[in-house]
């Protein structure tokens, strides 16, 4: 690999087709949500098996919106997993929830059933279980006790699109399921959220709070409160596209995820993510776990290989902190030694070997 060349953190798997589409959409001069939206509604649809299928302009906002549909008391107790994206918990707070954060699994990072279990109290109303880094979490167990307790569920499964566990397609399982299609994700809109539902009640309510409180567009009677959680056509038109690359994208991973796992295996005290039982992987990025993250990120980083570290922690961010301080190891531990490395279309097989190299050369490997 040349010495001048950095293998980025991300990188968009772009070409003509979506520069067609997009300049179809400015052809038609329709820009708001017009037949590109409808398209790629029912191509979601189609692919996840859901009902109901709206749009939000991002992920968090997806999250938001699905809370506020939900229409829980104000002070409602939420329960949502620690280790998890900021967006998740603000969400909760702004919908005017209270969130009770649960530790991750050691093994596979994800949400579990028996952590939800221990931290309900008479006060919680609902359970946000998140998929992490391209898995499924044990949404059936969830479920499961979600019945058991009469508690709602929003499946935060922003890096989970058409990812499936026993078959059944992450955010089909809960009330409302939120995905995101930031410029990260497997399909991108660039911005973008996605809500679905196959329960008639709460997609009238989404389909009102999300459109200024009315039905449709092109009337001045509203039937009930409501704000602009619309996207735009072009954007559409682009996840259009996306959604049929989709294969070619989950391959590609797949491959990458596997050629990393052969090149690192058994070198220096590196630990990786494990997949939950019944859960595809859809690698999101490539997390491995060392005690010698600082040194090991800055050493990648010199050698032109962007990093990024794990989430920090809910519990221990600044306007989260609860008193008295949460005791939520595994997510600590996940922050403190936590590396993601790259992983996307356009990463070559010469990249992944060279960065393997560099981190076997950091832990003195033998190459």
């Amino acid at each position: 690999m040349p010495s001048s060349e950095k293998i980025m953190q991300v990188d968009l798997f772009l070409d003509e087709r979506e520069k067609a589409a997009v300049n179809e959409s400015l052809d038609a001069r329709w820009l708001t949500e017009g037949p590109n939206c409808a398209k790629l509604q029912k191509m979601i649809a189609e692919q996840l098996g859901a009902k109901h299928v709206f749009f939000a302009p991002n992920g968090t906002l997806g999250l938001f919106l699905a809370l506020l549909t939900l229409d829980l008391p104000r002070g409602s107790e939420i329960i949502i997993p620690t280790f998890t994206f900021y967006g998740s918990a603000t969400a909760a707070v702004f919908a005017g929830l209270k969130p009770v954060f649960v530790d991750a699994d050691p093994d596979t990072f994800q949400s579990t059933a028996r952590a939800i279990r221990a931290a309900i109290t008479p006060a919680t109303r609902a359970i946000m279980p998140v998929h992490i880094f391209g898995q499924v979490c044990e949404i059936a167990e969830i479920m499961e006790v979600a019945r058991e307790h009469n508690l709602l569920v929003v499946e935060d499964a922003a890096q989970a699109l058409t990812i499936r566990y026993r078959g059944k397609a992450a955010g089909t399982f809960g009330d409302i399921g939120v995905f995101s299609m930031f410029s990260d994700k497997l399909a991108t809109m660039g911005e973008g959220g996605v809500l679905v539902t196959d329960n008639d009640k709460l997609a009238e309510r989404l389909r009102l709070l999300r459109n200024q409180g009315r039905p449709n567009a092109g009337t001045f009677i509203h039937p009930s409160l409501g704000m602009n959680f619309r996207i735009t056509d072009l954007q559409a038109a682009i996840g259009c596209v996306q959604l049929t690359k989709l294969e070619a994208i989950k391959a590609g991973r797949a491959r990458r995820w596997n050629r990393y796992m052969d090149g690192l295996k058994g070198v220096g005290d590196l630990r990786f993510m494990s997949v939950t039982d019944g859960s595809e992987l859809v690698a999101f990025r490539f997390p491995l776990l060392t005690r010698k993250r600082e040194e090991l990120s800055a050493f990648l980083e010199s050698a032109g290989i962007q990093c990024r570290g794990c989430f920090y922690p809910m519990h221990l961010q600044p306007e989260l902190r609860v008193e008295p301080p949460a005791n939520l190891p595994v997510a600590e531990s996940l922050f403190e030694q936590g590396i993601l490395l790259p992983l996307h279309h356009h990463i070559s097989d010469a990249n992944i070997d060279h960065v393997v190299a560099k981190v076997r050369e950091f832990f003195g490997a033998n190459n």
